[in-house]
């Protein structure tokens, strides 16, 4: 098959991608930092504030009227973006988005323990959900230390409503895109998604990849896949699906008991996330904003940044003190 061919390129499609994309962010002068939390070295992208405004292509776009309005709010008032990332992922899938996000409020995104370029525990390999929240917390707290807006896709997204519940006071207002975790029949609804993410073979690799992106071209699939396969063979990856605890998914009552705004990212494609997901989260936030895009999968700030940046832009504004 002509697609054979395309098979030592597609172990290095997926790092390369990465590398261009941290240039990227350099070269527009975001930073790279780490910290220390919780024992771990936590790495994370950050936009400053006062990031020189030519270099940002978001505020080339903005309109007079918001650049001036932004000129008329202090900086540091501004409320703050914090941007944690999926299964399997790291924090430059946020690389697009940062760049079109309005320039004038820091922005952070991070690296999860065990993902990009951040560590684990001396000696450990696995870190359950509990302890993964402990370290957002502390870097809300230690890194950022006010309200902020927390944006997070799929498993980032059910990190930020756990964190929520903790440390209230930290979080301004969530926006939650693609979001996992939904409890709805337990660890049973979420069989089928456990035998993809194990991409066995790369049959199932192919398959992991139709099913998180809303369209992708036959070609594609067969260049990316030993890069997605070896993403979710990390261990990191493996021991989070093996060790998945019924009793940390969300359920119904503690999205309701939620004591900060939430809004909803979705693309309408997905198929990565078990049936009924995004009907669980709509059903139990019925008054939460909603973005539904179409033609997009599980990953809008891959596949649709701009858009979702302007809403993310948005719902920032109104915390913005007035």
């Amino acid at each position: 098959m002509v697609y054979q061919f395309l098979d030592p390129l597609s172990r290095v499609i997926a790092p390369m991608s990465d590398g261009l994309l941290r240039r990227a962010l350099l070269a527009f002068g975001v930073e790279e930092r780490s910290i220390t939390l919780a024992g771990i070295n936590i790495h994370y992208y950050y936009r400053s504030n006062s990031a020189p405004a030519d270099r940002s292509v978001a505020r080339q776009r903005l309109s007079v009227a918001k650049r001036l309005l932004l000129r008329q709010r202090p900086a540091e008032r501004l409320t703050p973006i914090l941007l944690i990332h999926g299964l399997g992922d790291n924090a430059l899938t946020w690389a697009a988005v940062i760049e079109l996000l309005a320039a004038g409020r820091d922005v952070f995104a991070i690296d999860l323990p065990g993902y990009g370029l951040s560590g684990f525990p001396h000696g450990e390999h696995h870190m359950v959900l509990s302890q993964i929240c402990l370290v957002l917390e502390q870097f809300l707290a230690e890194v950022i230390g006010k309200p902020t807006l927390v944006v997070g896709n799929s498993l980032g997204a059910w990190l930020a409503v756990k964190v929520a519940q903790h440390v209230p006071e930290l979080v301004g207002e969530l926006v939650l895109v693609n979001a996992g975790g939904a409890y709805l029949d337990g660890l049973a609804s979420w069989e089928s998604f456990r035998q993809v993410v194990g991409v066995a073979d790369l049959k199932t690799t192919r398959q992991a990849i139709r099913q998180v992106l809303g369209f992708v071209p036959a070609a594609l699939v067969y260049v990316g896949q030993r890069g997605i396969q070896e993403r979710f063979q990390r261990q990191v990856v493996r021991s989070f699906v093996e060790y998945a605890d019924e009793r940390d998914f969300l359920k119904p009552e503690e999205l309701q008991a939620l004591a900060v705004p939430v809004s909803l990212v979705w693309g309408r494609n997905d198929q990565f996330l078990p049936h009924g997901s995004f009907e669980f989260f709509k059903q139990n936030l019925p008054d939460a904003p909603l973005l539904a895009i179409r033609n997009c999968g599980h990953l809008p700030q891959r596949e649709r940044p701009a858009l979702l940046a302007r809403f993310v832009d948005a719902r920032a504004e109104r915390l913005d003190p007035r």
